[in-house]
């Protein structure tokens, strides 16, 4: 097995068909060992947990995208400050712009009869990534949520702006997808990917719903690349993420460069990514000043005691931007066309 950093160990792919592989070895991870069942269902519920909490009052403050904005680097973050409804638009507009540019960058394509007409939303939120998909490609969508009230919401959205036809959520597991084999010509994954304990598993998971020639996307946070001298990141970077980890319920961190491992070991064709960071750098700055308004002070105080612990946490995630250690990470691929008729080997990927 050819070991990765992080959460990460990678060994000989499934077919892209969609055999979901079998567990056989112990991988490393930034700064614990490999989850144990036990703790995944203990990170999951607290999960669960923090977005029932705290849904409400992101969709209250900043509508139907729970994912950063896309932003042009040179973006004046304090322009028009007093006009706090002009910066919001502005932010909004931005979260729009993300989603706009991650079909860009996968080349998803704008032709009519080339569009995705079956997509999968993992993680989706209280569903703005799946509606507006839906809208753009006259799709069906599905989503889910491991939140009971996103996908209550979710649901409730779809039906308030006449998609109901079109879009759908659930509470699932992204670690073991509701849906079979090849299912989905674009898989989608914004800001979900942080949260999950076994990457490999998960990106497993994504390859198998897809189907034969579909685009798979994954827009997650990273942490930087390892350089070839390096095993692991320094102690004070650890002990920055895992003041993070411990206010957002994510597992350690990995690096783009180890999700491109796990894609190239399950034979995934044209993978590109890149480094959004400076794209979506006004986006913290902009969550901390809505939360210092008026009514960001009182929705918080209303929430509960996970969102407010995650408020306290957001200038942690500036310093990690500006020192170079948390990455936006976009990763993008595309299932092959053909069916590989080769035997899987027994070294195959676990507990990532």
């Amino acid at each position: 097995m050819n070991a990765l950093c992080s959460t990460c160990g990678v060994a000989q792919p499934p077919p892209p068909s969609g055999a979901r592989s079998k567990s056989s070895a112990t991988a490393a991870t930034t700064t614990t060992a490999a989850a144990t069942t036990e703790e995944v269902e203990k990170l999951q519920k607290g999960i669960a947990e923090l977005y029932d909490e705290s849904s409400g009052v992101w969709e209250e403050i900043w509508g139907d995208h729970m994912h950063h904005g896309f932003y042009d680097p040179n973006y004046n973050n304090k322009k028009d400050k007093d006009d706090a409804l002009s910066l919001l638009s502005d932010h909004r507009s931005a979260q729009i712009r993300m989603i706009e540019e991650t079909l860009r960058f996968a080349a998803v394509p704008e032709d009519p009869v080339k569009t995705p007409k079956n997509v999968v939303d993992v993680g989706c939120g209280i569903g703005g990534s799946s509606r507006y998909i839906a809208r753009k490609y006259e799709a069906q969508c599905q989503g889910i949520t491991l939140s009971p009230v996103q996908a209550q919401r979710a649901n409730a959205l779809a039906a308030a702006q006449g998609l109901a036809d079109k879009v759908s959520f659930q509470v699932a597991d992204a670690l073991n997808q509701p849906f079979p084999d090849a299912q989905f010509d674009l898989v989608w994954s914004m800001e979900s990917g942080e949260h999950m304990p076994h990457k490999a598993k998960f990106v497993n998971e994504l390859a198998r719903v897809a189907a034969p020639g579909g685009t798979i996307i994954i827009v997650t946070w990273c942490h930087r690349d390892l350089s070839p001298s390096e095993e692991s990141l320094r102690p004070e970077e650890k002990a920055l993420l895992q003041k993070i980890c411990d206010a957002y319920y994510l597992p350690a961190w990995c690096s783009a460069a180890d999700y491109v491992k796990i894609l190239e070991s399950l034979s995934l064709q044209d993978i590109k990514t890149a480094d959004w960071s400076k794209n979506v750098a006004p986006f913290w700055p902009a969550v901390i000043r809505s939360a210092l308004t008026w009514k960001g002070i009182t929705s918080l105080l209303r929430s509960g005691w996970k969102t407010i612990r995650g408020a306290l946490v957001m200038p942690l995630m500036i310093r990690g931007y500006k020192m170079g250690l948390i990455k936006f990470a976009i990763i993008t691929c595309r299932k092959p066309e053909y069916v590989v008729t080769t035997t899987t080997s027994k070294c195959a990927v676990e507990n990532l």
